[in-house]
């Protein structure tokens, strides 16, 4: 039985810490394969931490598969405004369980 589990830390850092910087681009590609979703069990907060998904388009994912199943990782772009330049970005991180 395998599963993953995602924590949120709102914890503030001390007024004398360095700001915190993210990397896109290609320091992007250090975190591809870290970890994986299937697109048709993935709570909608875990698809946001997904390259370009926020709660718009994590939100559009759940609506989906809510009446038709992911088959393949492609049938992501069946999703309105993920394209095929998006999937490529998406396509380490998702991964379809068959049953």
């Amino acid at each position: 039985m395998g599963g993953y589990l995602f924590i949120r830390s709102y914890a503030h850092p001390p007024d004398d810490s360095p700001p915190l910087r993210v990397f896109i681009g290609e320091d992007e590609q250090i975190f591809t394969g870290i970890f994986v979703l299937d697109p048709n069990t993935a709570p909608a907060d875990s698809l946001e931490l997904l390259p370009g998904i926020g709660p718009v388009f994590a939100d559009r994912i759940v609506a989906y598969r809510k009446h038709k199943r992911f088959e393949r990782e492609v049938d992501i772009t069946e999703v309105k405004g993920i394209g095929p330049k998006m999937y490529e970005r998406l396509r380490p991180y998702l991964k379809i369980k068959h049953q």
